[in-house]
């Protein structure tokens, strides 16, 4: 009986410690966020408030030689922006999970989305999420980020430093 008991607890402390850590979150996730990024002829505001229930969360593009509004849309809630070398492209990235959708959002400068993507479904190493909250996959504070145009390809530096490709 002592000889079962001991082995049980050995048996499910070996496999504790072999489990993967599980971040925890104390509240979901209600911050509110303003960022904005500017190239020689692009602006770009994106803000989102998920302090109440409708969670309102948008990204406006305004061209700032004529200063006129190219669109304003609602996004999922990004927590970094990047605007491309031309000004053609807007990456929006989050490392919000929590009742949003896409972590990844690719535009153009009319606002004509090119790429919605989910990272909590992808499985890479060096990216780590809490319970409901956060998923942290691309390097903060600024990760490197490269568009290839010609092969409508995306590139992002995740958390581990690795640069990750994702089809436009």
């Amino acid at each position: 009986m002592m000889r079962t008991l001991i082995s049980t607890w050995l048996a499910a402390t070996f496999f504790v410690l072999l489990a993967p850590p599980a971040l925890a979150d104390r509240a979901a996730y209600r911050g509110i966020l303003d960022l904005k990024k500017t190239s020689d002829t692009l602006s770009v505001e994106h803000h989102h408030d998920w302090s109440t229930p409708t969670h309102l969360s948008s990204l406006r593009a305004v061209d700032r030689t004529s200063g006129k509004e190219l669109f304003d849309k609602a996004v999922p809630a990004i927590t970094y922006l990047w605007i491309s070398a031309d000004s053609q492209y807007i990456v929006g990235l989050s490392n919000i999970k929590y009742l949003n959708q896409y972590q990844l959002i690719v535009l153009s400068r009319s606002g004509r989305e090119l790429l919605k993507q989910d990272i909590s479904t992808l499985d890479w190493a060096q990216s780590t999420a809490s319970v409901t909250n956060w998923l942290n996959w691309y390097k903060t504070p600024a990760p490197r980020i490269a568009l290839d145009e010609s092969t409508h390809t995306l590139r992002v530096e995740d958390a581990g430093g690795v640069m990750r490709s994702f089809q436009l």
